[in-house]
C-alpha cells in the first residue's frame, strides 16, 4: 500500500473513544480541564492508563502525533489528525454545502444543514493555538454568512496569533453589506481569501463551476472585495478547456481589480469529480509552459508575485522553477523510489498519492 509523507487517518480499536467530533490529543499525563475541547492521552504504554481520562491505546497513533494535535472522532470510530504540529500545511473543513458544482472539485458538495462544523471548527482552531496560518475550506464557506463571520470573530479573540487563509468561490462577496462585515473583520486581523477564477469569459468560467451566473457574482465579488480592502489571492487552474485564457485572466485581474495579493496557478489533482472528468480537462504541463511564463512575466511586471502550485519540479522549466511551492499536503503527497536520486528533492512538491496510475506523469529526466 502507498505511504503518504503523514498518515492522517486511523482505525480505532472496538474498546477506544467512540464519541464523535473533535479532540485534543494528549501524549502526556495531564490536569485540568481546556475550555474548548476534551482531552484524551494517547499512548503505546498500558502503564499509563488510568480511569481519570479518556484514553485512545493505539501504538502507531501514539508515535504519529505530537501533544496537542487535534483528532477528529466520526461515527464510525475512526480517528482523523485534522490539525497537526508535524503537518506542513493545516485546514479545517466547515461546510460541505457549495453553490458551485466544479468539474474538477476534490470535495465534492452535499446538501446537507451542517453548520455545526463552524462551531467546531471555531474551538478546534482555538485549542490549536498556533501562530501559522490555518486554512478554512468547504464546500463554500460564505454560504452560512454569519457563521463564517462568528468563526472569524471567535478565533480573533481566542487565539489572536492564529492567521486564517479562507478557500471561498467569491460569489458572496456579490453583496456589497456581507462585504463590509468581512473588510470590518479583516482590517485587524491576518486574513486573506482564495477565490479562483477560470476565465474572462464567463461562459467558460460557468461551465468549469457547473453554474449558470457564477462569472458575474464572482467578478462582481472580487470588485467588492477588493475594493473594501479585503486581500484576496487569486487561484487559476489551467485546463483544456481554459488554456486559451489563462494570460488574460493574468492580465485582466492586474488592470481591473484591486487587492489582489498574489496569484496562485494550480496543477490539477486527480482526485473528486477530476477523475470523472479527466480525460477532457488536464493538461500536461509541458505542454503549456510557454503560457506559464508569460503569465508569471505579466504578473510580476505589476508587482504580484506569483505562485506555482502543485507542479513537480522536474515537470516545469528551470525558469519557472523558483516560482515553484511545496504546495501538497504532507497527508496526501508522496515520492516516487526515482524521486530518490534527484538533487532537488527537498525543494520540489512531489505527487499526488491519488496520482498513481493513470494520473501519474513521470519526468523525462530527472534533475
Amino acid at each position: 500500500m502507498l505511504e503518504t509523507i503523514r498518515k492522517d487517518r486511523f482505525r480505532l480499536g472496538s474498546n477506544d473513544l467512540q464519541q464523535e467530533g473533535y479532540i485534543i490529543l494528549r501524549k502526556n499525563e495531564f490536569t485540568g480541564t481546556n475550555k474548548f475541547l476534551s482531552q484524551v492521552l494517547v499512548t503505546g504504554d498500558r502503564s499509563k492508563i488510568n480511569s481519570e481520562c479518556d484514553v485512545i491505546f493505539d501504538k502507531e497513533v501514539a508515535s504519529s502525533i505530537d501533544d496537542g494535535d487535534i483528532g477528529f472522532i466520526s461515527s464510525n470510530g475512526s480517528l482523523r489528525i485534522a490539525l497537526s504540529h508535524k503537518a506542513n500545511h493545516n485546514s479545517i473543513l466547515v461546510t460541505e454545502r457549495c453553490n458551485n458544482r466544479c468539474l474538477f472539485c476534490s470535495q465534492p458538495p452535499k446538501e446537507e444543514n451542517d453548520d455545526w462544523l463552524f462551531i467546531q471548527g471555531a474551538f478546534a482552531i482555538a485549542a490549536f493555538q498556533s501562530s501559522d496560518t490555518i486554512g478554512i475550506t468547504g464546500g463554500e464557506p460564505l454560504l452560512y454568512g454569519d457563521k463564517i463571520l462568528n468563526l472569524i470573530d471567535f478565533t480573533s479573540t481566542h487565539t489572536p496569533d492564529t492567521k486564517l487563509h479562507i478557500l471561498t468561490n467569491g460569489r458572496g462577496f456579490s453583496d456589497v453589506n456581507f462585504s463590509n462585515e468581512i473588510a470590518d473583520r479583516t482590517n485587524n486581523n491576518d486574513i486573506i481569501f482564495g477565490v479562483p477564477l477560470y476565465s474572462t469569459n464567463p461562459e467558460i468560467h460557468d461551465k468549469l463551476v457547473g453554474s449558470k451566473g457564477a462569472y458575474n457574482e464572482t467578478v462582481l465579488g472580487i470588485i467588492n472585495a477588493g475594493n473594501l480592502g479585503v486581500p484576496i489571492e487569486l487561484r487559476i487552474i489551467p485546463n483544456k478547456i481554459n488554456i486559451g485564457c489563462i494570460e488574460s485572466i493574468v492580465e485582466y485581474t492586474m488592470r481591473c481589480f484591486s487587492s489582489i495579493s498574489q496569484i496562485s496557478i494550480m496543477n490539477l489533482e486527480p482526485t473528486g469529480w477530476a477523475k470523472h472528468n479527466w480525460e477532457s480537462l488536464y493538461l500536461e504541463p509541458s505542454s503549456y509552459l510557454d503560457v506559464l511564463t508569460r503569465s508569471v512575466s505579466i504578473a510580476e511586471n505589476c508587482g504580484v508575485h506569483v505562485s506555482l502550485f502543485n507542479y513537480p519540479l522536474c515537470h516545469i522549466s528551470s525558469e519557472l522553477r523558483p516560482y515553484a511551492v511545496k504546495s501538497i499536503s504532507d497527508w496526501k503527497n508522496y515520492y516516487p523510489n526515482y524521486c530518490s536520486s534527484c538533487s532537488q528533492r527537498d525543494f520540489c512538491t512531489g505527487f499526488f498519492a491519488s496520482s498513481i496510475g493513470k494520473y501519474h506523469h513521470p519526468p523525462e529526466e530527472l534533475l
